[in-house]
């Protein structure tokens, strides 16, 4: 009877260690953000790197709410941060365009590609402005007027989205207002090109009040 007792300690040690089964759904305990329940789904499950029905993976989801705790988790447990959801956005990709720093971070930590010049022109072209963003992206080494293969600088992009915030975060962190374009098109030239949209006249202002010329 001596003999069984370690092998009994043993076994119920085992077994108080064995995580319970998960009660909530994989998604849903990553959009609530409940560390717990993701844990289990890891313990348990085979496959938890699945995209959801919208084609979001994991590392995206969580990506959006900055939950840096289950994003370790997840990457300990095998998640690659390479990974494109059914939009083609890296997890990375997302933490920036919602202004997730720290997310950002450690995804760059765990081996996730990382070019700021080209975060920073992507930033540009779909209108984000956040402040921690393009600060982060600056002292990572984006050049603030380096174009890309067609010549354009982030600023040429924000404006050609029509995006005025970003425009004005751009400006405020030292843009060139009068450098051209690959076709060698001012910045006030191409606010004033059709199809800006709606926020064309303020952003015209805004690069006249900064010291924006009308010609080269």
């Amino acid at each position: 009877m001596h003999r069984l007792l370690p092998i009994l300690f043993v076994a119920v040690l085992g077994a108080c260690s064995e995580p319970p089964p998960p009660t909530l759904n994989l998604f849903r305990a990553l959009e609530v953000g409940d560390l717990d329940q993701v844990k289990r789904h890891l313990y348990w499950e085979d496959e938890t790197d699945r995209p959801d029905a919208t084609g979001d993976y994991p590392l995206h989801i969580v990506a959006r709410t900055n939950r840096v705790s289950i994003g370790r988790a997840l990457l300990e447990h095998g998640a690659d941060p390479e990974r494109r959801n059914g939009a083609d956005q890296t997890p990375l990709e997302i933490a920036l365009a919602n202004g997730k720093i720290l997310f950002a971070q450690m995804l760059i930590e765990a081996g996730a590609t990382f070019d700021p010049q080209r975060l920073l022109l992507e930033q540009a072209a779909t209108g984000n402005a956040d402040r921690d963003v393009h600060t982060f992206l600056l002292e990572q080494g984006a050049v603030i007027d380096q174009p890309d293969e067609q010549g354009w600088t982030a600023l040429h992009l924000a404006i050609a989205g029509g995006h005025l915030d970003a425009v004005s975060r751009l400006i405020d962190n030292g843009a060139d207002v009068n450098r051209v374009d690959g076709k060698g098109r001012l910045p006030l030239e191409l606010a004033r090109q059709p199809g800006i949209g709606p926020d064309a006249g303020t952003i015209e202002r805004l690069l006249l009040r900064n010291g924006a010329r009308a010609n080269r």
